[in-house]
């Protein structure tokens, strides 16, 4: 057994022993947060041995101990909460301070200063502690729970909240989708090497960073989100970490029901909507449910439950292009003279007389294909399209969860929470035409940049739990234990699974069994694709395991903390790309003796001729395992009353993916073969872990003077990014997905080359991995002044910058060098290669104001000015992605704008007590008509985003850059959503045959899209019932000014609307009601607390 193997085995036992010893530490993300301060005499004198007792007003927990030398005291890892601190000692009257608010992984300092006097007189103040971070380096954005439930969050989603922080930004430029998911990138980092915990667990997937789980906000005590320079206990990021926490009960009981409802009629008309017949599109949801929380045994042990469900019914809409009448049965004359038709069957040289195509040439499938789409609904001419797509949806779910703490002893604080969620997502199919071959069956729009989506069944089961147990070993010992667990299901299926609808018209060979069974799916270059879809059905199944424990120790000015970790992580799913094949068709099939020159896209279709074709199929289902260990050591350092050190160093270490019934391979480029994992003397990993991944921390934290602060650090954070990695299970021989250039037609018995089980892939596209793969990681600096402005509201000014290493992503390493030296493996298609060659840059000045809520206002101004900089902005690009690297023998031309560069970004965010209504403001039925109204709003305008232009073709390379002749970005006063930039400035780069698109010198992103303006305001009645019940009348409104939230432009040479906008911003997400860019809505409330 060599040395590795063993330490990897035997390093669980490492673990365990050191948590039954007491002796391990903190995991990356926490749930508690320290007390700590200074006791002085009148003089400004050390006060030692004075006895310090904090505690937690809600729930009657304590923790006491005494002053040191220096007159410090400390109480780590306490429950989040209010608390009250009292100072005893002889010849000092006693002082209590509170409430002090304690919040995530804080360092709360509150220094005490003592009045001369008899100890059994007491002073009480009451007062919060100072903004100002004076212990801490970090760069973050804490938002708690009365501005959580104040503020108008769009479909109740707490991802609203992360609008207010400097340096994040939304990822989503959003070039036709209507299902994303919520993705963000943190300080120029990329999605996937963010961390979202729930309690300290992850609750994101593992490959990809969706977060997979929403609580319901009512259930939340606190948002935090660490952007920049966080201490060694927090790993697994090279991003951000937002980290959210849930309430727990209290002495006295408390709860709320509530119910959310917006509909059409309170709504404005979409931007884009039917010139024909201006309808606002449907829209009935409803969002209720209830929250619970109170003590089981007083002081002792409390619980806390929720429920939040929500019902959907909407429709949405999108302009699409269909088949015209005339050229669904063979009748292209009216393309004369300038496109010609030519038969394929003489070899591309002899045209159909007048452009038609007589009924007896006609493919059964391509005919069935073109007739199935409805007829063109809108006028000839329109310029966004000739159809106007309506889809409906339903949308189910519920989502809840309990928590339970217990208060074991002075010594010991346990609590469990458990949460899940259910989501129902049914789709119908769209553009079906009443009296066609297929009626009730075809493909909508906007589902991907080739705007397509096919109705169907979408459902997720989530599932996240958290036991975690603190134990005090004494008054400078604390140890804290949790296990975590997260569960993330899947299951997508068409409305066509179970019907053999290739084969029942004509398309033979395709619909093998009940996963390959509906349609292939159809793209074209001028007209809506049609047909199936890519990837349905999948099953997916992602399990999460984390053990982790926490020592800390306070000796003096050091507050020592060591930690380990595991983590294991299991991920069992079932899909195939292109399941029933996948056609592109283009001119090729009727061209000039297939030049690529004169035809058309709809003959080629018609005739069956397809220009090439996919089609994937999957052998067996491999489970997919990894682990993940990590250890650090963080030392908080008080070096003197003004100067605080953060010095730490963490240490990870992963495995590969691996399968534990060893079904994965990848191809060698060395040896020209297939690695088989367990074969042939090939580890069960095929590649091997980096093993020297060790991440320093620095911080430095100096307190100017009372209310002036400066603050800087520098780390190294490595990000396990695993979105490509696990792509060895695409594989042969448990995975075959075969490239057919113009091979495949709709008529032949079967396709020419079906994908079986064998060792070696001859034809097929294969994908590899560098078996050296370095993790990738990022440096992160910043440099910061914070400043207390008289009325308790926080300045603060910093620099914030990155730069990331050994960034991941696809290339094609199958390719042809530009001297005319051919592709290094001809038996194969593309080789699909993951590189750890990409790099990033990121410098921003971050400025914000806070006022955290007092006095009957909070608010939170923040912007951002920053520049990002990358080679690829994902691990899931590759060289047929229009952000993927073109040219891999010189990475370095593809170095441009993150796909989320935004140079200026700006947030406002507010609440308000109005003051009407006040005592002596009237009589007795005015105060109640004016008094207790709570304002609210959330204001954010940013640059628009970056995009890349392709020819878009389905000529093969057709996802090319072009080349470039001038500057296409237009100014301000030119610009429409006619006009975006400058079509004339590109032309496709084309090879000497014609048959080929060449990778162009038009740089990455560098159109920018439009900017983004939207506010939203809230205005809540609250009504008194009886002592502490009270009811909410509540109205929302989002987009308030019903400003346009454009999308990108069309960036496709090939589409007709090429350089024109064609829809508005669309980021509803399936489980979440939010639809963010949308036009005006306005919700209704009705909630009861007590």
């Amino acid at each position: 057994m060599t040395a590795r193997l063993r330490w990897e085995r035997l390093w669980p036992l490492h673990l365990a022993a050191l948590v039954l010893l007491g002796a391990t530490a903190l995991e990356a993300q926490l749930t508690t947060g320290s007390i700590l301060g200074t006791v002085t005499d009148p003089g400004g004198g050390v006060v030692a041995g004075a006895t310090v007792t904090a505690t937690q007003r809600d729930t009657g927990f304590s923790r006491a101990g005494k002053t040191d030398a220096a007159g410090a005291y400390s109480f780590p890892n306490m429950p989040l909460g209010r608390y009250d601190v009292k100072v005893e000692r002889d010849g000092f009257k006693t002082k209590v301070v509170g409430p002090v608010t304690l919040i995530v992984d804080q360092k709360l300092r509150t220094d005490i200063a003592l009045e001369l006097g008899r100890m059994e007189e007491t002073v009480e103040v009451s007062g919060a502690a100072t903004l100002l971070q004076t212990d801490q380096p970090d760069v973050n954005q804490i938002v708690q729970e009365k501005e959580i439930k104040a503020l108008p969050l769009n479909g109740r989603d707490f991802f609203s909240l992360l609008l207010l922080s400097n340096g994040v930004q939304d990822t989503s430029n959003d070039q036709g989708g209507a299902t994303t998911n919520v993705t963000f990138s943190v300080n120029g980092a990329r999605p996937e090497s963010n961390s979202v915990t729930l309690d300290g667990v992850q609750m994101s997937s593992v490959r990809e960073s969706d977060v997979d789980l929403r609580p319901n906000v009512d259930a939340i005590s606190e948002f935090k989100v660490l952007t920049s320079v966080f201490s060694a206990e927090y790993g697994h990021t090279a991003g951000g970490v937002i980290s959210i926490q849930t309430k727990s009960g209290t002495n006295a009981v408390h709860g709320s029901a509530f119910e959310f409802h917006r509909n059409d009629a309170f709504n404005a008309a979409n931007y884009f909507r039917n010139p024909v017949d201006p309808q606002k599109a449907p829209l009935k949801q409803n969002q209720f449910g209830f929250t619970l929380g109170g003590p089981l045994r007083t002081d002792r042990t409390f619980f806390f439950v929720d429920y939040q469900g929500q019902t959907v019914r909407k429709v949405t809409e999108a302009f699409a292009n269909v088949p015209e009448e005339p050229f669904r049965r063979g009748d292209f004359s009216s393309l004369l003279p300038g496109t010609v038709i030519y038969d394929p069957a003489t070899g591309g040289n002899v045209p159909f007389s007048n452009n038609i195509i007589p009924p007896d040439r006609w493919d059964r499938f391509g005919w069935t294909l073109l007739n199935m789409v409805d007829l063109p609904n809108l006028p000839e001419g329109y310029p966004l399209g000739n159809y106007f797509v309506r889809q409906n949806h339903r949308i189910e779910g519920h989502e809840g969860g309990f928590r339970v703490d217990h208060v074991v002893s002075a010594a010991d604080h346990v609590f469990l929470r458990f949460r899940m969620n259910h989501s129902r997502l049914f789709t119908s199919d769209a553009m079906s035409r009443p009296d066609g071959p297929l009626p009730g069956l075809a493909r909508g729009v906007n589902d991907d940049s080739r705007g397509i989506i096919q109705g169907g069944t979408h459902v997720d089961r989530n599932y996240n739990a958290v036991l975690s147990h603190v134990h005090l070993f004494g008054s400078r010992l604390v140890n804290e234990a949790r296990i975590g667990f997260h569960r993330y299901e899947l299951d997508v299926e068409s409305n066509a699974q179970g019907r053999n609808l290739a084969e029942a018209n004509g398309l033979r060979g395709v619909n093998r069994d009940v996963l390959s069974s509906g349609l292939p799916i159809m793209y074209l270059d001028a007209y809506t694709g049609m047909g199936g879809d890519d990837w349905k059905p999948l099953y997916f199944k992602n399990t999460f395991w984390q053990f982790n424990d926490t020592l800390t120790y306070n000796l003096g000015r050091h507050a020592l903390k060591f930690g380990a970790e595991y983590r294991r992580r299991r991920e069992d799913d079932y899909f195939a790309v292109f399941p029933a094949g996948a056609f592109y068709v283009g001119n090729y099939g009727t061209s000039y003796q297939f030049s690529w020159w004169q035809g058309n896209e709809l003959a080629s279709l018609l005739l069956g001729r397809p220009s090439f074709s996919y089609l994937g199929r999957r052998f067996g289902s491999p489970i997919l395992d990894d682990r993940q260990y990590a250890a650090f050591v963080q030392d908080d350092w008080k070096v003197n009353n003004k100067l605080t050190l953060n010095l730490g160093i963490r240490y990870d270490y992963g495995t590969p993916f691996f399968s534990p019934t060893n079904e994965l391979s990848m191809f060698d480029p060395d040896q020209g073969r297939m690695l088989i994992a367990g074969q042939d003397g090939v580890s069960r990993y095929i590649v091997n872990p980096d093993q020297k991944d060790f991440a320093p921390r620095v911080g430095v934290a100096y307190q100017l003077d009372r209310k002036t602060t400066l603050r800087g650090g520098f780390g190294v954070f490595y990000s396990p990014e695993t979105a490509k990695r696990d792509d060895v299970r695409h594989n042969p021989p448990f995975y075959r997905q075969a490239v057919l250039y113009d091979a495949w037609k709709f008529s032949d018995p079967a396709p020419p080359s079906l994908p079986e089980p064998g060792p070696y892939p001859t034809g097929y596209d294969v994908k590899t991995i560098d078996k050296n793969l370095k993790t990738g990681y990022s440096l992160q600096y910043s440099a910061a002044v914070q400043r207390e402005l008289p009325g308790g509201v926080l300045f603060e000014a910093a620099y914030v910058g990155s730069q990331g290493h050994r960034l991941p992503f696809l290339v094609n390493i199958n390719q042809a060098r530009p001297d005319g030296t051919p592709a290094p493996f001809p038996g194969v298609g593309q080789v699909q290669d993951v590189r750890a060659i990409g790099d990033s840059t990121y410098h921003s000045g971050q400025f914000k104001l806070e006022k955290r809520f007092s006095q009957g206002l909070f608010l939170l101004a923040s912007y951002t000015w920053s520049k990002s900089i990358d080679t690829v902005s994902s691990a899931m690009f590759d060289s047929s992605v229009s952000g993927g690297v073109q040219n891999i023998f010189d990475v370095k031309q593809n170095r441009g704008p993150s796909d989320w560069d935004v140079p200026h970004r700006f947030s406002l965010s507010y609440v308000y007590d109005l003051p009407y209504g006040k005592r002596g403001s009237g009589g007795g039925a005015l105060r109640a008509l004016l008094g207790n109204w709570q304002a609210s709003g959330l204001f954010v305008a940013r640059s628009g985003m970056p995009g890349t232009v392709t020819v878009g073709s389905s000529i093969p390379g057709g996802d090319a850059r072009p080349n470039l002749l001038h500057d296409p970005n237009l100014s301000s006063s030119e610009r429409s959503v006619d006009h975006w930039f400058d079509t004339t400035a590109f032309v496709a780069s084309r090879a000497a045959d014609g048959k080929t698109l060449l990778a162009g010198d038009a740089g990455r992103n560098i159109i920018r899209g439009p900017g983004y303006y939207n506010l939203d305001m809230g205005l809540i009645k609250f009504i008194p019932v009886k002592n502490d019940v009270r009811l909410q009348l509540r109205v929302e409104a989002f987009n308030v000014t019903n400003t346009p939230h454009f999308a990108m432009p069309v960036l496709r040479m090939s589409d007709p609307a090429f350089g024109k906008i064609t829809h508005t911003r669309n980021s509803t997400n399936f489980g979440s009601t939010a639809t963010s860019f949308a036009n005006r809505m306005i919700q209704l409330a009705l909630k009861l607390e007590f």
